[in-house]
């Protein structure tokens, strides 16, 4: 029997009244075990509701809390993504979410590579100060200085009596979109891995299996027909919204498969927005027989409205966080006369991971004018919403670069060069890895889409010392780049890089810093389209 409650966009008292009824209805079965799953995923320390009023971790923690009175049985959980993407994170390098999420009582999470986008010393400062396990069961940190012994592959917690068992895994791509060390190994053979800890779970008397995933919706549905012994898989990633009632939803919430031995497998994934915004919560109801055979369920995501009155004591724990981040967010960027240095125009990111792009042009320029090198170049998906027109302030800078990205340079032969070019726009117009995207500084090249992957740049050129013509790459001629650290290292694919770059030269000095010492010096900035990046056959 399948039910299911439209809880998207309702009112906070009108969805706790329906779930309750639904509560009722699973409390007429005296034999069956109830469990009500509370999940976030990809919140990306957005702490504040968005300019709707909509969201926020005071909304999320008064839903919680009517939840856990209404229900006997509950866990919270998050499926990843909790790093990157606010001033929040940038001013308390996790710590602001380690505040939050014990202040909301979560019960376990997994971890998504924005989690590792500092490294591993800050990824552990994080996992040191929860009150609860982070579960990973795929990565290997044995030989990590930072990260032995952080993470559990799985958990048994006691739920009203009952054990119920969590498993975490991650996307073995997290090495390529985000810097862990090098001594982690993040193994790809997921059903096999999930397999295993469900049987040992199993075995260990859990009645009641889930996993928390960051690998993606689609992987989910792929891996969820080969398990046996799993429940419910929280995921996390896509940022994929499943709903019943949300217009923009993927799919019907929550997913249902059938598992490999014949038993239901359910699916869930709350959105996350295009930068993470925290604007859903999921909430499933499951019931199962005394077996331990999941034989109900309800739920739906919930929209976490302006209507709903934020739990007071989170709500004054994100404005005490907020206050020294509204300090950096108003720091007005002054050129070296002094004035506030202007932005003339609005500009976004979007295209920035297709075309050349005015951002990408401002950012690459950047570190050529610091460093001196031949060419820049920087990955579209480092930059992120954008720059709005007026005064400069540094939270503007931290929010468009909003990665703690180093400067770092190198030399490379041209035939190289050209590889990493290949490497970028290899990914154009998939539904992943878009960010590898080259924007670039003190060269200019074509590539056309109607080609091959690896095989679609037609032509590529570097600036002379003249700053005016062009003259093609020569494949055995050596050229300094500067970049990012993590490009360097073979982030988004470019591997090229790690392998063959010469002298590296990784330098302490942030991309923000450079841009803003940059932005001094070039105020007003306007930055321009200059025919540095030509697509054939684009969309």
């Amino acid at each position: 029997m399948k039910a299911r409650l439209s809880l998207g966009h309702l009112r906070l008292s009108f969805l706790l009244l329906v779930l309750a009824a639904a509560s009722t209805l699973f409390a007429q079965q005296d034999d069956s075990f109830h469990l009500t799953v509370m999940h976030t995923n990809d919140t990306r320390a957005n702490h504040l509701p968005d300019a709707e009023g909509v969201g926020g971790a005071a909304r999320l923690a008064a839903v919680v809390r009517e939840i856990r009175q209404e229900a006997d049985n509950t866990l919270l959980l998050d499926a990843g993504g909790r790093f990157t993407g606010t001033l929040f994170h940038r001013v308390y390098a996790g710590q602001d979410n380690a505040q939050m999420m014990n202040a909301l009582g979560y019960d376990a999470m997994t971890v998504g590579n924005p989690e590792f986008d500092n490294g591993d010393v800050i990824l552990a400062q994080f996992i040191d100060a929860l009150n609860f396990p982070v579960l990973a069961a795929n990565i290997d940190a044995s030989r990590s200085d930072a990260l032995a012994d952080k993470f559990l592959s799985s958990t048994v917690l006691d739920v009203g009596g009952t054990p119920v068992g969590i498993i975490g895994i991650t996307t073995d791509t997290t090495p390529r979109f985000s810097s862990p060390g090098r001594d982690l190994i993040f193994a790809g053979n997921y059903t096999t891995i999930l397999q295993e800890e469900a049987d040992a779970l199993s075995d260990a008397g859990a009645d009641v299996v889930i996993v928390l995933s960051y690998l993606g919706y689609d992987a989910d549905v792929e891996i969820a027909p080969a398990l046996t012994g799993v429940d419910l898989i929280v995921g996390g990633n896509t940022r994929t919204l499943l709903s019943n009632t949300a217009p923009d939803a993927v799919s019907a919430y929550p997913t249902v498969m059938e598992a490999a031995d014949g038993r239901p497998l359910l699916i869930v994934q709350s959105g996350g927005g295009a930068r993470g915004e925290l604007r859903y919560m999921g909430r499933i109801d499951l019931a199962f027989d005394d077996a331990g055979v999941l034989t109900e369920w309800q739920g739906d995501t919930i929209l976490l409205s302006a209507d709903i009155t934020p739990d007071p004591d989170v709500e004054a724990l994100v404005d005490d966080l907020n206050a020294q981040v509204e300090v950096e967010r108003r720091r007005v960027i002054r050129s070296t006369g002094g004035a506030p240095v202007e932005v003339i125009g609005s500009y976004s990111v979007d295209g920035c991971r297709v075309y050349e792009c005015e951002l990408g042009n401002l950012v690459a320029d950047a570190l050529r004018w610091r460093t001196g090198a031949d060419i820049a170049l920087m990955n579209g998906g480092g930059m992120r919403g954008g720059l709005a027109e007026g005064v400069l302030e540094r939270g503007d800078v931290l929010e468009f670069l909003p990665f703690t990205n180093r400067l770092t340079t190198f030399d490379i032969r041209g035939e190289d060069l050209i590889l990493a070019l290949e490497n970028g726009v290899s990914r154009v117009n998939e539904t992943s890895g878009t960010g590898r995207f080259p924007q670039v500084s003190g060269m200019r090249y074509t590539y056309d889409l109607s080609l091959p992957v690896r095989s679609r740049i037609v032509s590529a050129e570097t600036l002379g010392r003249d700053g005016e013509t062009y003259t093609p790459v020569d494949p055995d001629a050596f050229y300094t780049v500067v970049t990012n650290d993590f490009m360097r290292k073979g982030g988004d694919g470019y591997q090229v890089f790690a392998d063959r770059g010469i002298d590296p030269a990784d330098t302490v000095v942030f991309f923000d810093d450079v841009f803003i010492e940059y932005a001094r010096e070039h105020s007003p900035l306007q930055p321009l389209l200059e025919g540095r990046i030509t697509v054939l056959n684009a969309p």
